[in-house]
């Protein structure tokens, strides 16, 4: 089987602009995606955009931290245990939908599910990078961060509610359920391996 082809840079755009509509609770944002299986395995590739962006967090979250052992076996752990919890994500998706009775959304929701981690990342590497270099007073730096790790939870919510057709209470539960999850499920693999 060959591997599906790289998305193009007018997909590329399009799925960004795609990802911002979706974030202001614009369901015609969901047109600016791939579809269907192939719109799927071309969204994956997103992971080869955000897996530097999320070493190069790890790395600066270390640093501030003054965290000295930061080694190369490190690092390939947590790329590690990012890949497998990213695709990880898309199994537990497709089992869960059914419950939901969303089955047929899986698609609708997974394509902008991973195209919205470039910017989310790119959002958070920004608020952990100022956080760490002290360009702004501690208490703001929190507050930045606070405020960026909000708006990437406000759009996962938003991808929920439009792509599954839920509720905001339902999208609500099921961003903070999904993001448990994750962070969970990274936590282990780093540190099992």
């Amino acid at each position: 089987m060959a591997l599906p082809p790289f998305p193009t840079q007018t997909e590329m755009a399009a799925s960004l602009y795609g990802t911002w509509r979706l974030f202001l609770g614009d369901k015609a944002g969901l047109g600016f995606f791939g579809s269907g299986r192939s719109g799927f395995w071309r969204a994956c590739w997103v992971l080869a955009l955000v897996l530097p962006i999320a070493l190069l967090s790890h790395l600066v979250r270390a640093a501030g931290a003054d965290e000295t052992a930061i080694t190369l076996a490190g690092l390939a752990r947590f790329g590690f245990s990012f890949t497998i919890v990213w695709y990880g994500y898309a199994l537990v998706v497709h089992y869960v939908a059914p419950a939901l009775d969303r089955d047929d959304r899986f698609f609708d929701y997974m394509i902008p599910e991973y195209w919205s981690s470039l910017p989310a990342s790119v959002l958070l590497l920004v608020a952990i990078t100022l956080n760490a270099a002290g360009v702004i007073p501690d208490s703001l730096s929190q507050v930045v961060l606070t405020v960026c790790f909000g708006t990437v939870l406000w759009l996962r919510a938003q991808i929920i509610r439009l792509a599954l057709d839920v509720s905001y209470g339902t999208a609500v539960g099921l961003t903070i359920a999904s993001s448990v999850l994750e962070e969970v499920a990274f936590a282990t693999l780093f540190y099992l391996f």
